[in-house]
């Protein structure tokens, strides 16, 4: 979307139609953008706003089973090393037939299954959806890498996907299913209609996964330089050194060009896993805005740790003079891994890692595959691919408190677990000394008491985001993933747009809500309330802006706070856009109460 002048830049409401100055007029004080300071002075006080770092902790006993019945004290919780108070306590446990609910001391029983005379409910998996406060709410994003997968193995995969949606996950619990196709795609957006889930990913077996061209170029590669090896080892070594001295030299010429497509292989391996990474980025930035726990079910044949790590080693084994393993730092992607697992932790994220190969055979069992002179040489290099493409999984999961799924044929066994996970967990709730200032802290959650072979799994770390980072992230999740979450109950309205000689359009909007939503703050026979206004839009083509935020300033004279009394506070701007359909994302924050909403809508340009 390409939107005239400056991209959704709300404007003040003096210039619209005049059914908008009508609207304005009704007001008893109208927002005014610009000056942004606080009013300070005799009378007025400044409200904090208090946020509450929420970490979710999965006990299991020696065997893999849930620990449940813990409270608070029995937990120890540490940040940066230094213990803190657990202010918020919340723990959630699945029997049979019931989901038992603690907020510190207090217990509560959620019943699961139907009554026995309910004739409305006919299929043993039928669930009751259970009420959880949105802060404990569970969304799932099953995020396939067709990128980083063959079909075979997707596809198998998937079909024990769809058993876990239709049999383990509530009908509570939110479910969207993304892949990554060089381009982040979105196939469902969250839903709660699980059907609709499994059919999209049965759709999803039809794609292309696309690691089969990058294995096809990685047996190429082994290939051309074992054919070459092969015929040196087939010379008898004063044939080696006469046809050496009348070519200037087989191996070093055979070495330099293993080695140019060694460094090309690895180059296009690191770009495509940077973009495999930066999908995975959008994604988890995108989840800010939902409420509750989040958890990506992501499946692929591994991603590489270093790109190209084996066959550096494979060359450097045959013509160490090829090759150095110190040029393989270049193409290390571990800092940028690790850099996803503390954003997946900065919005309450946690990875739940697939290898979708299975059990994988050492290729040194195929004739084909023997290196001449080199016996043993093909089960070492595929030892370190099979680690090199784990390795990402592993800490994705490790980091973030979920689990990694590997070397496993089957893996329902694994999903009961994960199950279990999202069942069964405690929430340590504490609240910082300053909030927002955009630092990484480190977490370390004890269990006082811990048996031995118990395990106690949690995020490592996370990043206080600031004010600003929430709320573009927030804004960009509404737009793109439509994650709603409007505490302020806002509402948006749109008005007929008009056309200008240039060909763009005006289009009026009108942002309400309650004025006994809003906090105001009294000083000097005014009351004060401030508002941050953010705005992101995107068209037919997916073109999207970036969020800009416009911060407003309301004043309401004490003498006419009966006016406002349970009524609506009401602002008014224009955008100027190309003409089509238009998704807008809207963030609202009232700074004086500290909180926000985000809430999406439509508008269609004609």
């Amino acid at each position: 979307m390409t939107i005239a002048d400056s991209p959704a830049t709300p404007r003040s409401i003096n210039p619209l139609a005049a059914v908008l100055l009508a609207l304005a007029a009704s007001l008893p004080v109208a927002a005014q953008p610009g000056d942004t300071r606080a009013p300070s002075g005799p009378g007025f006080v400044e409200v904090v706003n208090v946020e509450v770092v929420n970490v979710d902790v999965y006990v299991t006993d020696a065997d893999g089973k849930p620990v449940l019945g813990l409270g608070p004290d029995d937990f120890e919780l540490r940040i940066d090393g230094r213990p803190v108070p657990i202010s918020n306590f919340y723990a959630v446990e699945q029997e049979e037939d019931e989901l038992l609910i603690r907020r510190g001391g207090e217990l509560k029983a959620e019943p699961l299954l139907p009554p026995p005379d309910d004739p409305l409910e006919h299929e043993t998996t039928a669930r009751r959806p259970v009420t959880l406060p949105p802060e404990q709410a569970l969304h799932v994003v099953f995020y396939i890498d067709n990128l980083n997968l063959t079909p075979p193995n997707r596809n198998r995969v998937m079909r024990e996907l769809r058993a876990f949606i239709r049999e383990h996950l509530r009908p509570e619990d939110r479910i969207m299913l993304a892949s990554f196709d060089r381009y982040l795609n979105l196939h469902m957006p969250f839903t709660n209609d699980r059907d609709q889930v499994r059919r999209a990913l049965l759709e999803l077996e039809e794609f292309t996964g696309q690691r089969v061209h990058r294995n096809s170029e990685r047996r190429d590669l082994f290939e051309t330089v074992n054919d070459v090896n092969t015929e040196l080892e087939n010379r008898t070594n004063s044939e080696r050194l006469i046809e050496a001295a009348r070519q200037g030299g087989l191996v070093g010429g055979s070495a330099v060009l293993a080695r140019e497509q060694l460094i090309n292989y690895a180059g296009s391996v690191r770009n495509e896993t940077n973009m495999a990474i930066d999908g995975l980025m959008r994604l988890v930035e995108n989840l800010s805005a939902a409420p509750g726990r989040k958890a990506i079910v992501y499946v692929a044949d591994g991603i590489p740790m270093i790109a190209g790590e084996d066959i550096f080693y494979f060359l450097h084994g045959v013509w160490e003079q090829a090759v150095s393993l110190i040029e393989m730092t270049e193409y290390d992607m571990s800092r940028r891994f690790q850099q996803l697992a503390a954003s997946a932790n900065a919005n309450r994220v946690s990875f739940y890692t697939i290898d979708a190969r299975g059990l994988t055979v050492y290729s040194q069992g195929t004739v084909d595959s023997q290196v001449a002179g080199l016996p043993g040489q093909m089960a070492q290099i595929d030892t370190i691919l099979r680690t090199n493409l784990q390795s990402p999984l592993q800490l994705m999961a490790e980091e973030t408190g979920g689990r990694a799924i590997i070397n496993a044929n089957r893996v329902m066994p694994e999903l009961l677990q994960v199950a279990a996970d999202f069942r069964n967990y405690y929430a340590l709730g504490y609240m910082p000394d300053l909030a927002g200032e955009g630092a990484y802290h480190r977490i370390e959650v004890t269990w006082k008491n811990k048996p031995r072979g118990a395990e106690v799994r949690y995020r490592k770390g996370y990043r206080d985001k600031t004010l600003e980072s929430r709320m573009i992230e927030g804004t960009l999740s509404a737009l793109h993933l439509n994650m709603l979450e409007n505490p302020l109950g806002a509402r948006l309205h749109n008005l007929p747009p008009k056309r200008r000689p240039d060909g763009n359009y005006d289009v009026p909007l009108v942002i309400e809500v309650a004025w006994e939503d809003l906090t105001l703050i009294p000083r000097d026979g005014v009351h004060h309330g401030r508002i941050q206004l953010w705005m992101a839009a995107r068209d037919e083509k997916d073109h999207a802006t970036e969020p800009q935020r416009t911060e407003l300033n309301i004043a309401v004279p004490a003498d006419r706070l009966a006016e406002i009394e349970g009524g609506t506070w009401r602002y008014g701007l224009e955008l100027t856009m190309e003409g089509g359909y238009h998704d807008l994302g809207i963030g609202l924050r009232d700074d004086i109460g500290g909180r926000q909403s985000f809430l999406r809508g439509g508008v269609d340009v004609r």
